[in-house]
């Protein structure tokens, strides 16, 4: 049982009766309560549950919707193990209002975060990946001659490579809470592709386009997560091709 402290010259004086009542539950309770105040400290109104871990009812199923994860695999050795969020406009919408409610935007900051969320998804098409290789030279993503090789098909079988490969090092409680598959023990990358095709001008993903593809291969394997396409946010493909290498900021993960 919790004793409150006492300083030792009032407790000489107190007699055993004084002592229990001092001890009684509604004391303790009053004791504690003015030590909070003594000490500046601010009234806890609400404890969050351990299991309450999205501020919003959507997010969850939302961000399950739009991952995919693979592997390769040989035997029981492990190469490869990738979890890959494709960021449409459906998931930054979703993302814009739990980041909205867990760090209390007002209205007008949230109609601004999520107006920028849709201008990020009209440049082009990004998808973050946290990926997991048991050697340290095959973490190379991002690297220009990367053993890793990263392609977006759709179903016309016309595919793009990434224009930019980010490495994110800073994996933090913000990227953790948002992408629940990021780990210490995985990389994690922003891969951007272009919204166009160079070859034709044509939309990667266009109008009539219903499946995406994401392509990961090597020497070691390959695996392909297949996404079916949401046109209910729109497919604004004029004028990509000219902002498509715009950069970002890492607000836009």
């Amino acid at each position: 049982m919790w004793i409150p402290y006492l300083p030792g010259s009032l407790v000489g004086k107190m007699t055993g009766t004084m002592l229990r009542n001092a001890l009684k539950p509604s004391v303790i309770c009053l004791i504690a309560a003015l030590a909070v105040q003594a000490t500046g400290c601010s009234r806890i109104s609400r404890l969050a549950s351990g299991s309450d871990t999205y501020r919003t009812t959507t997010y969850k199923g939302v961000v399950d919707r739009w991952t995919r994860q693979a592997r390769i695999q040989h035997g029981l050795q492990v190469d490869l193990i990738v979890s890959v969020t494709f960021k449409s406009k459906a998931f930054r919408r979703a993302y814009a209002e739990e980041y909205a409610q867990a760090y209390q935007l007002r209205p007008f900051e949230k109609e601004r975060f999520t107006a920028d969320q849709l201008h990020v998804a009209d440049l082009s098409h990004d998808f973050l990946m946290a990926a997991f290789v048991p050697e340290k030279k095959w973490d190379e993503f991002d690297k220009p001659q990367s053993m890793w090789k990263l392609y977006l098909v759709n179903d016309d079988n016309e595919r793009v490579s990434p224009f930019e490969v980010r490495r994110l090092r800073k994996k933090d409680a913000l990227i953790a809470h948002f992408f629940p598959y990021v780990t210490p023990w995985k990389s994690v990358f922003l891969v951007r592709f272009p919204c166009r095709i160079s070859e034709t001008g044509r939309a990667v993903i266009g109008p009539k386009t219903k499946h995406v593809t994401l392509v990961v291969t090597s020497v070691l394997g390959t695996v392909e997560m297949h996404w079916t396409v949401d046109h209910s946010g729109g497919t604004k493909a004029a004028g990509c091709s000219r902002i498509q290498k715009q950069k970002v900021s890492a607000l836009f993960f």
